[in-house]
């Protein structure tokens, strides 16, 4: 089937999975269902500094009421969370009274054991147009500076369950994602995003030579900006020489399809790399391949050495490294984690060609916590017992960083790397997050920046009182200017249980923001009282 047809054959797949999911639930049993509500009113004090001026003392109220749904029988998972957010001002500016409603939904489906599944999630909620209003607009302070985002997508996935010479993965994904505005106009963005992936390699019986051979490809539709379409294509093939080296011969090639004679500063993507080398391996999963690459773009030629490094040191500790070169000149991706009883860590590197649908699909979290599906809280999470953790209904990863783009169509080449470290034991939990993120917009030349460090700590004082603590710093660079911003966010929460189902939490967060820009400095002083019951 040619790429061509991909797409109408998929939305037939899509609908067609939807119907199968349904059908392999079954009937649905009370047992299997949980639901949860809860109702959190809000009461909000708080005073604004914008460039050297003062405003009077504001207030505001709000009231959540929430509900979280989660079923799981032996087929199916699937979580959802839903709430409405109603925020009035009491004193000050009246256009800050709004109301909103948010909700997100996870579900896995196994049609097969071991072999086929079928997922399908989404969300819908309000975030900044504009990434340099980050962490300074929110639902209550700059209430304007908010869009309305919404993401659904479907996946369907096959793999051949312990195989004995020919192994095989495939992957098949729909996603539609909308917002009221954008960067580019106030229509907002459409966008939708196919995919098809596939891998094969040796099975377990094969050992007197090795392959691995991968293809992606992606269609994105884009409603203010020419569709793009994306193919990547990478194999080797390894044939032993002694028990623990083997000669390899590897390829890649990714081709974009755009016109790129309009773009301010890439005028070509498309690349093709091919090379030879030898690989080393001692033992199962520890392996490290050294190879002499020639890469081509255009009418370029680059010869270089290329690394790439599998190697788990235990059952806890692993790292993936890979360096070679693309169109904008060295290239990497790095993978580690590492896993102590009370204490994790990963590193996390990587850059890819995409855009901001394609990134709403699927977007990165890290290993450090697991937590209740819809959690804000690090108090309710947990950290996971393996590297390997598998998801239980009603669970997420907590969101890995705060690097995000613009509400843009364009296409982006985005490089982001974080270093996570988080520590669980007792009454004690904590993260910290270090990331960098560049955005480079390849239509229009601009490029982003950010830098942050970020750390999370709830300790429990008590059988009913929580203290959590917050603070993030960043350094970013909006792309419309060379100005930099320095935004620091501190938080503190005191939680108390009063009643069985009621809790009561004070809390204070100052938000500063220094710029090279005089006018885009601001101080945001708060004070919180709020209530939860849950029912």
């Amino acid at each position: 089937m040619s790429f061509r047809h991909f797409h109408s054959f998929n939305n037939k797949a899509f609908k067609l999975s939807l119907i199968t999911l349904v059908s392999a639930s079954g009937q649905l049993k009370a047992n299997d269902l949980d639901v949860e509500g809860k109702v959190t009113a809000t009461g909000y004090v708080y005073q604004t500094e914008i460039s050297s001026e003062k405003s009077g003392t504001n207030k505001v109220a709000s009231i959540t009421p929430s509900i979280t749904a989660i079923y799981s029988n032996r087929r199916m998972n699937m979580s959802v969370n839903a709430e409405h957010i109603k925020v009035e001002q009491i004193s000050g500016n009246v256009d800050a009274d709004k109301e909103y409603t948010e909700f997100s939904f996870d579900g896995l489906t196994t049609l097969i054991d071991n072999t086929l599944t079928f997922s399908l999630s989404g969300k819908e909620n309000y975030r900044v147009i504009n990434q340099e209003q980050d962490y300074v607009s929110d639902k209550v302070l700059a209430s304007g500076d908010l869009t309305k985002y919404r993401n659904t997508a479907a996946a369907l996935n096959f793999v051949t369950p312990n195989p004995e010479y020919v192994g095989l993965a495939i992957q098949t994904s729909y996603s539609e994602t909308t917002t009221d505005e954008s960067i580019e106009s106030e229509f907002g963005v459409d966008g939708s995003n196919t995919a098809l992936s596939a891998k094969i390699s040796e099975g377990r019986k094969v050992d007197n030579f090795s392959f691995n051979l991968s293809a992606n490809y992606n269609d994105t539709k884009r409603a203010s900006f020419q569709d793009f379409s994306s193919t990547e294509v990478s194999g080797d093939i390894g044939v032993p020489i002694s028990q623990k080296v083997s000669l390899i011969v590897q390829g890649s090639s990714s081709e974009y399809e755009v016109d790129t004679s309009g773009f301010a500063t890439r005028t070509n993507l498309d690349t093709t790399s091919y090379g030879a080398g030898i690989t080393w391996q001692p033992m199962n999963e520890r392996s490290v391949s050294v190879t002499y690459n020639q890469l081509e773009e255009g009418d370029n030629t680059t010869n270089y050495l290329g690394l790439d490094v599998d190697w788990a040191f235990s059952s806890r500790t692993a790292l993936n490294f890979n360096y070679g070169k693309k169109f904008y000149g060295d290239a990497y991706t790095v993978d580690f984690s590492h896993n102590l009883k009370f204490f994790r860590s990963s590193l996390a590197y990587s850059e890819q060609v995409t855009s901001f649908s394609r990134l709403s699909y699927g977007e990165g979290s890290t290993t450090l916590f697991v937590c209740p599906f819809g959690s804000v809280d690090l108090g309710e999470c947990f950290q996971p017992d393996s590297l390997n953790y598998e998801l239980q209904a009603g669970e997420e990863y907590i969101a890995s960083t705060d690097i995000e783009t613009d509400i843009s169509e364009e296409i982006i080449l985005r490089k982001a790397g974080s270093f996570n470290i988080g520590y669980d034991k007792r009454r004690l939990k904590t993260a910290l997050t270090v990331s960098y993120g560049e955005t480079e917009y390849l239509e229009s030349g601009q490029l982003q920046t950010t830098r942050s460090a970020k750390i999370t700590v709830a300790y429990e004082l008590g059988k009913k009182t929580d203290v959590n603590f917050s603070s993030r710093y960043a350094r970013t660079r909006p792309r419309s200017s060379d100005d930099t911003d320095n935004i620091l966010t501190s938080s503190i929460d005191v939680s108390r249980e009063v009643a069985k189902s009621l809790k009561v939490n004070l809390g204070a967060r100052l938000l500063d923001r220094s710029s090279d820009s005089a006018d885009r400095d601001i101080t945001d002083k708060r004070i919180t009282l709020g209530l939860t019951y849950t029912f």
